[in-house]
């Protein structure tokens, strides 16, 4: 096994090896140092490239979120900005998809001070919440996951309303549902993840971009660390065929707005709905989708002059409560996966 950490993740990343080594297995430590990191930036270096340890790494990979001290990115020129998420996106995922690692990514470890105060929430109350919701059993969640794909497995149309205003119909297209339950897999097909990320809980199912119409509110916040306002809250989009007509915000937007709308109105920008089977989220920032009964929206990433291959993610809009039928019959959400 191979655990990489920024060096303000080295206890964890340390507790890690050690209890892989308990188990018998080999287990190697890399470290990207912050200070050494942000120095290459403004010294005017290269952004450093994925860990080479990565091309070479056979089994699971462990990759601990970073760095903690985030908010120094924010004062980067724009291009330097791109040169970071290339190389933890792009990059870093087409060497984890070249050498078929089976890959996880621990969020805990990127919950800061400085990003609880950017997004005005108690850091105490975020990093429980989040641990609490890494603990729940894969079991659980893969056996609420399955649930849905069984009930869904043949299904074609899918309405989605709620009393904010919303009602969204969409046809499900039959193709590569991702079930995100904690177990680690081998990248084997081009439209696999390369990693699980811890907290998860999910199922994402490919819709017919043309086949989505109609109203869709947002009751959860939409989190960016790296936007200007970074929530997003009461985001309002409407869709005819496919194509989105019209957006609005209570708050926030800024970045869907200037990156993503004129791009989004050329195209068909929904790719997949998404459903939350994590019984133990509740208003932790940047995890809301993963909310049991959580129904989201992901759309086409913002481009922000990036190419398309750099793998940016998608923006995710997120609905708590709402009633969906499934081909016009009422279709009730399985029972909590590990509810006490």
């Amino acid at each position: 096994m191979t655990v990489e950490a920024w060096s303000s993740a080295l206890d964890w990343a340390r507790s890690f090896v050690l209890e892989a080594r308990r188990q018998g297995a080999s287990a190697t430590l890399v470290l990207e140092d912050e200070e050494a990191f942000f120095d290459a930036l403004t010294g005017g270096g290269p952004v450093p490239g994925p860990a080479p340890a990565l091309a070479r790494a056979r089994g699971g990979y462990v990759y601990l979120e970073g760095p903690e001290a985030f908010s120094r990115l924010l004062a980067l020129a724009p291009a330097e900005v791109r040169a970071v998420w290339r190389r933890h996106a792009g990059l870093w995922s087409a060497a984890a998809r070249a050498a078929r690692v089976r890959g996880v990514r621990i969020r805990l470890t990127g919950i800061s001070a400085a990003a609880a105060a950017r997004y005005q929430v108690d850091l105490g109350a975020w990093r429980r919440e989040t641990l609490e919701a890494s603990s729940v059993p894969p079991r659980r969640l893969a056996s609420a996951a399955r649930a849905i794909v069984r009930r869904l497995a043949r299904a074609r149309r899918l309405t989605v309303t709620h009393p904010n205003g919303t009602r969204l119909e969409l046809d499900l297209r039959p193709g590569r549902w991702l079930e995100e339950s904690g177990r680690p897999v081998e990248v084997a097909h081009r439209a696999d993840p390369v990693w699980q990320e811890i907290p998860t809980g999910r199922v994402t199912i490919p819709i017919a971009p043309r086949s989505v119409s109609g109203r869709w509110e947002a009751n959860r916040p939409t989190y960016d660390r790296f936007a200007d306002v970074p929530v997003d809250t009461g985001g309002r989009l409407t869709f005819r065929r496919g194509s989105l007509q019209e957006f609005a915000f209570d708050r926030g937007g800024e970045r869907f707005v200037h990156a993503t709308a004129r791009r989004l109105r050329r195209s068909r920008p929904v790719r997949a709905v998404a459903f939350g089977v994590n019984p133990r989220v509740v208003r932790a920032p940047e995890i809301g989708d993963l909310a049991w009964g959580a129904v989201s929206l992901r759309l086409a990433a913002p481009s922000d002059g990036a190419p398309a291959r750099e793998e940016a993610p998608p923006y995710v809009s997120v609905l708590d409560g709402a009633s969906l039928e499934v081909d016009g019959r009422p279709w009730t959400f399985p029972d909590r996966a590990g509810s006490r």
